[in-house]
């Protein structure tokens, strides 16, 4: 008797086992096939509700949104953008649990402004002047643009 209630423990055992596998393979099946429906990083505000999290904003001017955009999904937060037509400033939400990530964005941003990273706005003014500033001392002195010849006269 005592060999038969092992016996039927093992049995037991084992169909737990088999059971287990199919359900684990039933899942890995089922995330592979929604993986390309999954969406993270920037969406529009109706998908981010669907989600089924609670929202959580902030209000930023429109400084440097790209870098701060950048660094969202750097972290793999999922968030949302919205514009103030009025006044020029955005309105970010995002999902409540992923406030952590946000503010090590923000303060990232943050930093990177304060080391003088300037925005790409910023750089292509100056890049621009630059470029106007020489060329306009080129056509002011058009005998320094003969310097391919320099070097070459005691041959």
């Amino acid at each position: 008797m005592p060999g038969e209630l092992g016996e039927q423990a093992i049995k037991v055992e084992w169909k737990a086992v088999e059971i287990t596998a199919e359900a684990l393979k039933a899942l890995i099946r089922q995330l592979i096939e929604n993986k390309d429906k999954i969406q993270h990083g920037q969406q529009n505000l109706s998908k981010l509700n669907l989600q089924g999290k609670k929202i959580e904003q902030i209000d930023l001017s429109g400084e440097d949104i790209k870098n701060f955009r950048r660094e969202l999904n750097r972290y793999s937060v999922d968030f949302s953008v919205m514009k103030d037509r009025t006044s020029g400033n955005y309105t970010v939400f995002f999902k409540g649990q992923d406030i952590d990530r946000v503010y090590v964005g923000l303060k990232k941003c943050v930093q990177d402004s304060n080391k003088g990273k300037r925005p790409i706005n910023e750089v292509m003014r100056k890049a621009k002047e630059k470029a106007a500033q020489r060329a306009a001392d080129r056509q002011k002195s058009p005998e320094k643009e003969k310097s391919a010849d320099r070097g070459h006269e005691g041959r």
